[in-house]
């Protein structure tokens, strides 16, 4: 009966799976995290942008409402890079089983069931490629499932993805190599790129130098290299066939991807990416010991190689000892060097990461070195530490531990350093792991260091959650219930299409005040169409766009509404302006200048540029080609009388302008400062707090000073960096009757659409009256090439003009216009009909292998 009990292989995964379970609840009760406790994971990127995918995700597949084209994402794009990134993982269906209140704790779930993955296909591959029934290999695979890669980024749940995939991507290599067999690893390859692209890529990489490394170990002694290549050439193209299909196969998404992230700022490429520095010094090995990173240093750390002092000691013992070949271990060792050199060197970690400096949370391959070092620790264990020399007992200790001091002495000068507390603690673990690992025998030893790792990693876990600026989530609960039920007056997903001006927030009360959670992608997470978006993922001709008509971006993945005035809300239809209340009902606006989602316009408007960071200058100039007029539509103000003080002890903003001014005409007086230098939080008019949504500060953006009459005084005191004010500072007032004629002749003419989805793709439709008989419908949808125009049944598309450089103008007819326009997905025909004919090839060839095998 134990003896079939053993050769289940089964039962060690899920013995590995349980204890991951086990190890994580710990940390979560203790750190007092959702369902354990009140606090939730709503920080950094979870809070800011995955809650919100999660969400519109859920949504979509709930209501049945799924479509590859969002008007959540600021104006609108294509939805098919973000799911691709973030939303691809089968394990995300379990966030169907909470409602959008709970989503949260679902996250959290989600995190403990990936981690718990992460172990079990671990000890799997342990199992497998060293061919043991050995229990060990559970603690083996909990090492990997919460090493410091895992423990420092496991709120950015679609990675974890990837280290669930690579044991078994390993597995299908291996088992490729013995049978000949190909299935199992091109699906394990092709799963582990659909679910995460990103991380997939770098899967590709390690499974290269993996395969170079089975290679050298396939070479007999006194045989060279070519010849190796010569007698596996046949086994070498099956591996190369058979990876290159595999990742052919998965162009049905990743072509659409790919021309999605073509139109992000990521496309910019920087040469000091490239430069073959060094990166880090003798710091990293600190991270080699617990608690070495923590929240506050997420975004700029060493490579996180914590694996516990279990595994690393191991690693130290698989080197000298005696029945481990020689060759061998210089093929372990140039594996591991090129894994850290690939991290060490800047040219070689930017190959990494796709090419690209990562935007904080770098060397994201770090966990391939992580997982090698658990696999070459746990072929230690099974050759028996205790079998080196005595003086590797004592000396392999003492050399960790002085590799952790030193590391310790080097990154002192770090705003986040390892305390000396946390330093001794993990001298401790060297000496008690030593100490059980070379002193005591098989059945007490085993259960001692199942008790000592598991507090390891408890310990890191708790250390590396330190900072940490957890949400709230009985408030979350509260807050989007309360939220969501005042936006659903105005969140229309399947009817007409129209945009929402959210003036406030409930939902921010759930956040921890450190978390700064600025409410970017309010529209995904309660299913309305906003401005603001922020993302990756995010186009970023839309977002340069809406920068130069005045609204805030702070850096290439974000944009806010704030800067929407008079008239770029009615460029970008945004039809209510919706302030929530905390005890009753929001109170919604219609705004008087909503001419619909587009109107006629003249020829004039579709060949003028717009200018980077002029609001004011571009919105004048879109008025006077909508109509053109003698008088200014912006009129400057007047500075009658100004004074500046300078604050010696203020750091940023030292200069404090007082002016007064007078308006020249009657309607909202606007602050335009395309110098970046002002400071619009503590920003006043007539002595009240200008109020802002998003702090800009340090930024552009159009400010609306408030509504005065022509000739009223007004006096505005604004802190800037510089002593006098630039001469591109722009403070003009718009015309209310001027521009009132304007949108009500536009509203004649107004496009009024209704969208749905209709399979894959996005419908927007609906008739507009031309009785000007004006040349082109300007449309506020970002302008893409996946759209597919027809008016009255003609088709347009290639007439299509880019207009203020990123909407869309279309022909239109004298009289009514019948529009439509379907979205179809930029290369996702080409794509899907690539992946069948490699999936076709895949079937064909591996049938003629089959072949070839039995003949």
């Amino acid at each position: 009966m134990l003896k079939s009990l053993q050769q289940r292989d089964w039962l060690r995964p899920l013995c590995a799976a349980l204890l991951a379970i086990m190890t994580v609840t710990i940390i979560f009760t203790a750190e007092g995290i959702t369902p354990f406790g009140n606090h939730n994971l709503l920080i950094s990127d979870m809070g800011g942008q995955y809650l919100s995918f999660f969400t519109a995700y859920r949504h979509a597949l709930l209501e049945h409402n799924f479509q590859l084209y969002s008007f959540s994402q600021s104006l609108g794009g294509s939805a098919v890079p973000t799911i691709a990134y973030y939303l691809m993982s089968p394990f995300n269906l379990i966030i169907l089983l909470f409602p959008a209140t709970a989503l949260p704790t679902g996250l959290s779930i989600l995190i403990i069931i990936k981690i718990a993955a992460i172990a079990g296909t671990t000890t799997l591959f342990l199992q497998r490629h060293y061919r043991t029934t050995s229990w060990a290999a559970c603690l083996f695979g909990l090492a990997f499932s919460l090493s410091g890669f895992v423990a420092l980024n496991y709120f950015t749940i679609m990675w974890l993805d990837a280290l669930i995939w690579l044991p078994l991507i390993l597995i299908g290599l291996e088992h490729l190599i013995m049978t000949g067999h190909a299935a199992m690893f091109f699906w394990w390859l092709w799963i582990s790129i659909i679910t995460n692209y990103y991380l997939g890529y770098m899967t590709c990489l390690f499974v290269i130098c993996y395969f170079a490394y089975l290679l050298f170990e396939m070479k007999a002694p006194g045989t060279s290299l070519w010849q190796v290549l010569k007698q596996r050439a046949h086994l070498i193209r099956r591996v190369v066939v058979t990876a290159l299909l595999s990742g052919i196969s998965t162009l049905f998404l990743l072509i659409p991807t790919l021309l999605g992230m073509l139109q992000t700022a990521k496309s910019t490429v920087e040469k000091s990416s490239y430069y073959p520095t060094p990166q880090f010094g003798l710091s990293v090995l600190s991270q080699f010991g617990l608690g070495a990173n923590n929240y506050a240093t997420r975004l700029e750390h060493d490579p996180t190689l914590f694996s516990t002092t279990f595994v690393v000691l191991l690693v130290l013992v698989f080197f000298v000892h005696p029945q481990v070949k020689r060759a061998h271990k210089a093929h372990v060792l140039a594996l591991l060097l090129i894994l850290f050199l690939s991290m060490a060197i800047r040219t070689l970690d930017t190959a990494w990461h796709m090419f690209q400096r990562p935007a904080g949370f770098p060397y994201r391959e770090a966990f391939f070195f992580s997982f090698v070092m658990v696999m070459v620790a746990f072929e230690a264990w099974q050759a028996g530490a205790k079998k080196i020399e005595r003086k590797w007992q004592w000396g392999l200790p003492l050399i960790l531990m002085g590799a952790l001091v030193i590391g310790w002495r080097h990154q002192l000068p770090s705003t986040s350093s390892v305390s000396k507390q946390t330093l001794m603690i993990s001298l401790c673990f060297v000496i008690v792991t030593a100490l059980i690992l070379f002193t005591t025998r098989h059945l007490v030893r085993a259960g001692l260091l199942t008790g000592v790792v598991t507090a390891e990693l408890v310990g890191n876990g708790i250390l590396t959650m330190q900072k940490s600026p957890f949400g709230n989530q009985a408030v979350f609960q509260r807050a989007y219930q309360s939220e969501y039920r005042q936006m659903q007056a105005v969140n229309d997903p399947d009817g007409q299409l129209y945009r929402v001006e959210n003036r406030n927030t409930l939902i921010n009360k759930a956040y921890n005040y450190n978390s700064q959670y600025r409410n970017y992608n309010d529209p995904m997470l309660f299913n309305f169409h906003d401005v603001t978006y922020y993302s990756s993922t995010f186009n970023n001709q839309t977002r340069l766009m809406l920068k130069s008509l005045g609204f805030f971006s702070k850096n290439a993945r974000r944009v806010s509404s704030e800067g929407l005035n008079r008239v770029s809300a009615m460029l970008l239809g945004v039809k209510y302006s919706v302030m929530l209340n905390t005890t009753g009902e929001a109170s919604t606006k219609t705004l008087a200048s909503h001419a619909g989602m587009g109107f006629a316009v003249p020829t004039d408007l579709t060949t003028l540029s717009l200018h980077a960071d002029s609001a004011i200058v571009n919105q004048e100039a879109i008025l006077q080609r909508l109509r053109p007029s003698a008088t200014p539509y912006f009129a400057n103000a007047t500075i009658v009388k100004q004074l500046v003080k300078h604050n010696k002890t203020a750091k940023e903003y030292p200069y404090s302008h007082t002016l007064w001014l007078k308006a020249n005409h009657t309607g909202n007086l606007y602050y335009d400062d395309p110098s970046a230098s002002s400071k619009y939080t503590t920003m006043r008019v007539n002595g009240q707090l200008v109020k802002t949504k998003f702090n800009a500060n340090g930024g552009v953006v159009l400010r609306n000073l408030g509504f005065f009459n022509k000739g009223s005084l007004v006096k505005l005191t604004v802190k800037t960096t510089h002593a006098k004010l630039t001469n591109r500072l722009h403070l003009a007032s718009l015309d209310q009757a001027a521009f009132r004629t304007i949108y009500h002749g536009l509203q004649g003419s107004a496009f009024i659409p209704e969208y749905h989805a209709s399979g894959l793709n996005t419908v927007v439709s609906g008739h507009m009256t031309n009785d000007n008989h004006r040349q082109w419908l300007y449309v506020a949808i970002p302008a893409d090439t996946g759209w597919h125009v027809t008016v009255n049944g003609h088709d347009v598309t290639r007439k299509e003009k880019t207009v203020l450089g990123g909407m869309q103008a279309i022909p239109i007819q004298p009289g009514k216009n019948q529009v439509k326009m379907v979205y179809h997905v930029p290369g996702g025909h080409l794509g899907a009909l690539i992946s069948l004919f490699s999936l076709a090839s895949f079937s064909g060839i591996t049938w003629w292998w089959r072949r070839d095998r039995q003949a």
